[in-house]
């Protein structure tokens, strides 16, 4: 029984909580990846980090784009809208990391570029550690 719309004003502060919780919890993954940079970290740290941040981006566009085509689609109901929500939030994460590890090389290499000189890490003394293991 729905009084005054409690129930779906209810509903949806739970589906908004949900929301923020998964995006809390991708840009935690970003932070983390990039928390651990160092002048002592290697290229594929670098890259890593990189592409957890390029992922993290992606994600949040096309939520964002999601969230706009919604605006114009019919009402659906409370319960099967975040049921619909959490699956296809995880779905578009899958689908920004891989959009990533896809097309994102040119413009990840820039941004490992970009830290190794922001945190003055030679690229010949990077790639040397790298390949010799030290």
């Amino acid at each position: 029984m729905d009084i005054g719309g409690l129930g779906s004003a209810y509903l949806q502060n739970a589906i908004d909580q949900n929301k923020y919780e998964r995006d809390q919890t991708s840009a935690a993954g970003a932070k983390k990846a990039a928390e651990g940079l160092s002048a002592e970290s290697t290229r594929a740290e670098m890259t890593e980090a990189a592409k957890s941040f390029e992922a993290y981006f992606v994600e949040q566009v096309l939520k964002e784009m999601k969230d706009s085509v919604e605006i114009f689609g019919e009402d659906a109901d409370m319960t099967t809208t975040m049921t619909s929500d959490y699956y296809l939030d995880a779905t578009i994460s899958t689908i920004a990391k891989e959009l990533v590890d896809e097309y994102g090389d040119s413009f990840t290499e820039d941004m490992v570029d970009q830290m190794m000189r922001n945190y003055g890490v030679p690229a010949d003394a990077s790639e040397t550690s790298e390949t010799t293991g030290a």
